[in-house]
């Protein structure tokens, strides 16, 4: 029989004190999945649709008419930011087939293969080249539950099995509609699609907060040290109010390798242009390597900035990443706290007048680079230490806000990674 398990969140989804609870059930003893039903893709979706496999035109001015490349799709996630605008001509041509609608499924079939995300808008998005629509027929599939399906270790190697046997890896179209998913029951389905769901959202909510608070901390600095600037505040250089500007060291070039689980080795796909950290795009290394790369080893307070390829992503170090590492990508700010706070180092690498000091600046070589020299060598009018001190207090809680917002973030996703295969796999039932 059945044994049910009363499993507890720790008020993380509500966000407040109360503490949030899920019914569920763990497969007893001897019991199997007969009531999962294995189905063919084919069979749970009213339509599979290929993108037009050309590139469309695009244009240099936002339209309300945007492509979904796969370079948008990553980690179970569909980046609508950074998209590619067409015109009206344009996105009636490439969606013929059909238009894509809020929740629809999009896989990658090439460059990379099996990549997912699901669409959270209404907005007028087309499927670029290399990708395929999937949307469940509600009669048997919820459309939730079929995402975090997709999103299983079991149908990512799928992916990549159909994906072999090319010069380039690439799914067949024709593949794109034979591979098999398992489905419980449809109050089974909704029931796990909300649990899944409720984590995400709570998820989304918190770096959409992060983004507002980032907001307001980059007004309040331009209003305190732009547009209130005094004159006669002395001019420093970065350097004067840092102990260390120093970089990383990519541990393969000493013969060091990765590993699965470790030590946090930051880089720059590792954070957001909000300045968040994504943990899941953290690289791992030993115990031993991080010893080893002395130079790169970062510290709670520490600004990084990124000054290879992607430059200018920028973030505070906290406790909620150490023990970490860094690559030689990122510049590390250790900011001398007697003379400068680590907020106000940020909020200045952050600003609009270094930016346009450093893209004059910034080297255009095989990657585009920005040496440290230059960093360092960057001057500003530094205010005195009782106005430092006044903004310290109006701009802690920002950040404390913001640091509690990640610990949260990091806490969830560790609850909804660990959820899901066990959901997705029947090992734990909720109750419909």
């Amino acid at each position: 029989m059945n044994k049910w398990l009363k499993m507890e969140f720790d008020g993380a989804i509500a966000g407040g004190g109360e503490t949030e609870c899920l019914d569920c059930g763990e497969l007893g003893e001897g019991e199997d999945m007969r009531e999962w039903k294995e189905y063919q893709i084919s069979e749970i979706c009213s339509e599979i649709t290929d993108c037009v496999n050309k590139t469309a035109r695009t244009v240099d001015y936002k339209t309300p008419f945007k492509m979904i490349r796969t370079t948008n799709i990553k980690s179970g996630k569909i980046d609508l930011e950074n998209v590619r605008y067409v015109t009206e001509d344009i996105y009636n041509i490439w969606t013929r087939r059909g238009e894509l609608k809020r929740n629809d499924i999009i896989l990658t079939r090439e460059a990379p293969v099996g990549e997912v995300g699901i669409l959270k808008s209404d907005d007028k998005y087309f499927l670029g080249q290399r990708t395929m629509l999937y949307r469940a027929n509600p009669k048997i599939a919820d459309q939730i539950f079929l995402y975090y399906a997709f999103l299983t270790q079991e149908l990512k190697e799928t992916f990549i099995s159909l994906g072999m046997g090319s010069v380039v890896e690439h799914i067949r179209v024709p593949d794109a509609g034979k591979f098999n998913v398992k489905l419980p029951s449809l109050p089974e389905q909704e029931a796990i699609a909300s649990v899944l769901s409720s984590l995400d959202d709570k998820i989304d909510l918190l770096h959409r907060q992060n983004k507002t608070l980032e907001a307001m901390a980059e007004t309040l600095f331009r209003q305190w040290f732009v547009e209130e600037v005094q004159e006669d505040w002395e001019e420093v250089m970065l350097a004067d109010v840092c102990s260390a500007i120093t970089k990383g060291t990519t541990p393969t070039t000493l013969g060091h390798k990765f590993v699965e689980a470790g030590i946090n080795f930051v880089k720059a796909e590792s954070i957001t242009d909000s300045g968040d950290f994504i943990f899941e795009k953290f690289a791992h290394i030993s115990e031993e390597t991080h010893h080893l790369l002395k130079r790169s080893i970062i510290q709670s307070g520490d600004v990084l900035c990124s000054i290879a390829g992607t430059i200018g992503r920028v973030a505070i170090v906290n406790s909620s990443i150490l023990p970490a590492n860094t690559n030689q990508a990122i510049a590390i700010l250790r900011v001398n706290q007697e003379k400068c706070q680590s907020e106000f180092v940020y909020l200045f690498l952050k600003s609009t007048a270094f930016r346009e000091i450093m893209d004059g600046k910034i080297v255009h070589a095989v990657q585009p680079n920005l040496s440290l020299g230059e960093i360092g060598n960057t001057t500003f009018l530094l205010p005195p230490h009782d106005v430092l001190r006044k903004f310290e207090k109006v701009i802690s809680p920002v950040f404390e806000k913001k640091g509690r917002n990640t610990l949260q973030i990091r806490t969830l996703e560790n609850i909804r990674d660990t959820l899901l295969p066990k959901l997705m796999s029947g090992e734990i039932r909720v109750i419909p």
